[in-house]
């Protein structure tokens, strides 16, 4: 595992959030995503690359100069080589993934989206050690299409460490939240760079972020990222793991932060609240209190029966970890008689109606 170098690593962070066309809705939330993400790319406490080395293109005045942009930093990289990309994902009539810009007219995509066959084909010939392509896009599942193919491309891309990190799997549409901050997959993955991860490793390697983003973002009903890695570039590190930096108190405080803020936006209901408020019980148990969770497990398994229903997986699993904090609070008696009462209800139930455990997809704008 490490950290990539500074001076000879090179990232370039675009944002589509504004369209000419009125087909294509504006994503005003992925102004902050690129904000954002160059600010973690260029700090200290981050991956630490020099300004100059991170070139952001948010406006159209800078998508005029998008592909020299690219071209540029493929050809100065040595060690790392980073593309993101927020905005609208489209397919064309062969399927193949194209990226919107401002001009975009999708009835013209041919002559006026971005090919990421294009952008492929830029970071096959680039000499970085490792090469990292990160999608937040509809259908962004499809730029992993040629790492899978046999051929020539693929190949080409198997000679050094790549890595392609995507919000969604190839037919899904990506999802910006009404109202939030920023789009689903990038809001996980800020959050995971900036306050770290207490199960991960001293560095937060793209292989970790990987995994821990697929489980947040199951968890909470929203579409799982996908990825595809040659040789060891699931080992490169973007920032270091400042979860192991934060006193569990702290971690506890930013939990019952996220709370609160998502209830002041969206309401007590919301499945982001929820599954908010599942993540902050853990957090106090682990910390040392588990009479503490097991009050807030049993809370949140009685506004989870409410909100999605008595039978709903995501109520059983609440009502599970009531009566697995109960025993280790010193209660065995009180936590028996919980889990009787929960595998009763289980086998009066012949089918769960829902289509898959979880708490529901979230309802947003989609990215397509």
């Amino acid at each position: 595992m490490r950290l990539p170098d500074p001076n000879g690593s090179r990232a370039v962070v675009v944002g589509a959030a504004a369209f000419h066309d009125d087909a294509l809705p504006d994503l005003p939330a992925v102004r902050n995503n690129v904000t954002d993400l160059a600010r973690i790319l260029t700090s200290p406490a981050g991956t630490g690359l020099p300004a100059e080395h991170c070139a952001v293109v948010a406006d159209d005045a800078a998508f005029t100069r998008l592909g020299e942009r690219v071209v540029t930093a493929a050809a100065e990289a040595e060690d790392l080589l980073l593309l993101y990309y927020a905005g609208h994902g489209m397919l064309d009539s062969h399927g193949k993934l194209h990226l919107a810009l401002p001009a975009t007219d999708p009835d013209r995509l041919l002559w006026t989206g971005l090919p990421f066959a294009t952008i492929r084909e830029t970071f096959a010939e680039a000499r970085a050690r490792t090469r990292v392509v990160i999608l937040d896009c509809c259908y962004s599942g499809r730029a992993i299409d040629g790492h899978m193919t046999g051929g020539t491309l693929a190949g080409q891309l198997d000679v050094d460490g790549t890595y392609t990190l995507t919000a969604t799997a190839r037919n899904e549409t990506a999802l910006a939240p009404p109202g939030a901050s920023h789009t689903a997959f990038t809001g996980e993955l800020l959050t995971l760079l900036t306050e770290g991860d207490p199960e991960g490793a001293d560095l937060l390697t793209l292989g970790h972020v990987y995994q821990r983003l697929r489980w947040v973002l199951h968890r909470r009903g929203l579409p799982a990222p996908d990825r595809c890695g040659t040789r060891s570039a699931d080992l490169l590190a973007l920032t270091v793991n400042h979860a192991h930096r934060l006193r569990p108190e702290d971690v506890i405080a930013r939990y019952a932060a996220h709370v609160r803020a998502w209830t002041r936006t969206h309401g007590p209901d919301h499945p982001e609240v929820l599954a908010l408020r599942d993540e902050h019980a853990h957090a106090v148990g682990e910390s040392g209190a588990p009479a503490e969770a097991a009050g807030l497990y049993a809370a949140l398994a009685s506004d989870t029966a409410r909100v999605l229903g008595a039978h709903h997986p995501e109520t059983s699993r609440a009502r599970e970890h009531h009566a697995a904090w109960t025993a280790r609070a010193g209660d065995p008696a009180g936590a028996a008689r919980l889990s009787t009462t929960l595998l009763t209800d289980r086998t009066t139930v012949t089918r769960i109606g829902p289509r898959r455990a979880g708490i529901p997809r979230a309802t947003g704008k989609d990215q397509s």
